[in-house]
């Protein structure tokens, strides 16, 4: 017998004689519902045996939030005005950063919708010193993770690496962004890429519904209001030039902040950047503030037509806060018991109590210019009335009335209880703090955060909700079946439907 045979026939008798040794058994009270669990000797007479008893029926008390040990931040500013927000952390040899630049879709030029997207896009589709097959290479032979993206109100890359390799890394990021060529070929490709997107996206209802709600509600002048992506007119219309001007703009120092977490001091960073970014400079374009849209006169149901859709997703919501909102914690806490957690009342509602969907929540999407807020769900068709009805009776309850104390106590604990877990890999801190920089929050923001969520009160939540959940206002999107739902939706009586045909992401030529 080889030694592989002998090491398979000495672990599998031992698991054998441990299997005989002892067991496991569980039994039901059926009076209680409660479990009783067993374990102990069941070979040779005597043996020891120990019960514990759990009652399923009661939900589990959640103790006190535990101390959170949140990271010290250095804050400072390079030679070239870039800001640099670093996290030193040496637990592990590695290095999570993103480069952050201001403005995002939200400095489209009109017309331009997805030039942002498509920036970051090409990004890494050569240098004037590399090809994008070897920037690929490069990046693989660090062993290094590189991706770019845009939102409404910034753009960015993010690296990931091990501490050994930082310096090259560096090189590798600074390449792409101080001197890509976006090259023709390159484009073509990547355009072709996001019009399949954009045909595939028609298709489907739930991207239907989303790009429909920021339709209506910020309208296609407003930069909030075009999807991220682009739609057909505006991909067919970016130029390179378009490209490479919207780089010069936002692709600057003066426009970037830099964050940093894991192993290396700043002394070392500072090292690696000056040689790394030797010569980049220039402020950029302050892109501003986007301007604030128009609130909404009166509540109207939009249906956007999918037929034969099995489902109907619902969006619900309006114009609501920025992110500098001093209504911050009341409105999180707020969230949380409407929509932002398993055990909230649109969840438990629409999913444990009527069985419409798989599950519905809420959110405040909040940016550096008002956000939306909003709730959502997938529903089936014959019940997209009755959901509707349940959405604006538990957003309109919120501003009625009171949050019970104990509904209150554990949307609070939910919050304050996860603060931890959001702080728990590099990539986490980077995020983060990234959050923080782009809203101009103060970085020890999160070092009150507990206590700013504790000091919620039934009477702040209800405020805030009397201030941003009106209902009467709202914009209801619903993309199925217009055949199946436009009727039921009118005889609720809850404001005019209006048919949209799709959105502008999707409207043909």
């Amino acid at each position: 017998m080889n030694k592989g045979a002998k090491l398979m026939t000495v672990s599998w008798a031992t698991l054998s004689v441990m299997g005989c040794a002892a067991s496991m058994s569980s039994s039901s009270d059926p009076e209680t519902g409660s479990r009783s669990v067993t374990v102990g000797a069941t070979v040779g007479g005597g043996g020891v045996s120990s019960q514990a008893r759990v009652d399923r029926r009661r939900i589990p008390e959640v103790g006190e939030p535990a101390p959170v040990e949140l990271p010290d931040v250095q804050d400072f500013t390079s030679a070239n005005g870039m800001r640099i927000v670093l996290v030193e952390r040496s637990a592990l040899p590695l290095v999570s950063l993103e480069l952050q630049l201001r403005g995002g879709a939200a400095a489209h030029p009109p017309g331009l919708a997805g030039l942002a997207a498509i920036t970051a896009d090409m990004i890494d589709e050569g240098t004037t010193t590399r090809s994008a097959l070897e920037i690929a290479d490069a990046v693989d032979l660090l062993g290094a993770t590189l991706s770019s993206s845009a939102g409404y109100d910034a753009s960015r890359i993010r690296m990931s690496v091990l501490r050994s390799r930082l310096s090259q890394a560096l090189e590798i990021l600074a390449d792409i962004v101080v001197r890509p060529t976006f090259p023709e070929t390159e484009l073509d490709r990547v355009r072709r890429e996001r019009l399949a997107r954009v045909i595939q996206r028609s298709d489907v209802p739930a991207a239907l519904a989303d790009d429909a709600f920021q339709n209506v509600l910020y309208g296609t002048d407003h930069p909030y209001g075009v999807p991220l992506l682009g739609d057909r007119a505006s991909l067919e219309a970016i130029s390179r030039d378009d490209i490479v001007a919207f780089h010069a703009e936002r692709y600057a120092p003066g426009q970037a902040a830099l964050v940093v977490a894991g192993d290396v001091t700043r002394e070392e960073l500072e090292e690696h950047l000056q040689g790394a970014f030797a010569g980049w400079s220039g402020p950029g374009r302050d892109p501003g503030t986007p301007p604030a849209a128009p609130e909404r006169a009166e509540r109207t149901i939009y249906v956007v037509d999918k037929p034969g859709a099995a489902q109907s997703e619902i969006r619900i919501g309006r114009i609501a806060v920025d992110r500098g909102t001093d209504m911050y914690y009341p409105l999180q806490v707020l969230n949380t018991v409407l929509g932002g957690s398993f055990t909230s009342r649109l969840n438990m509602k629409l999913r444990e109590e009527k069985g419409y969907t798989y599950g519905a929540g809420s959110f405040f999407d909040m940016r550096r210019s008002p956000g939306p807020f909003g709730a959502a769900a997938a529903v089936a068709t014959p019940v997209t009335d009755s959901a509707v009805v349940d959405f604006i009776d538990e957003i309109d309850r919120l501003a009625d009335d009171a949050v019970p104390e104990t509904e209150l106590a554990r949307a609070r604990n939910y919050l304050a209880l996860r603060l931890p877990q959001r702080f728990e890999t590099l990539d986490d801190v980077v995020r983060r703090l990234s959050e923080l920089v782009l809203h101009d929050i103060p970085l020890e923001f999160y070092e009150g955060y507990v206590d700013g969520v504790a000091a919620v009160d039934a009477a702040a939540v209800l405020a805030a909700a009397g201030k941003e959940l009106g209902s009467g206002r709202m914009a209801i999107v619903i993309a199925g079946d217009r055949s199946l739902v436009q009727d039921p939706l009118e005889a609720l009586g809850l404001g005019p439907v209006v048919v949209l045909d799709a959105p502008p992401a999707f409207r043909p030529e």
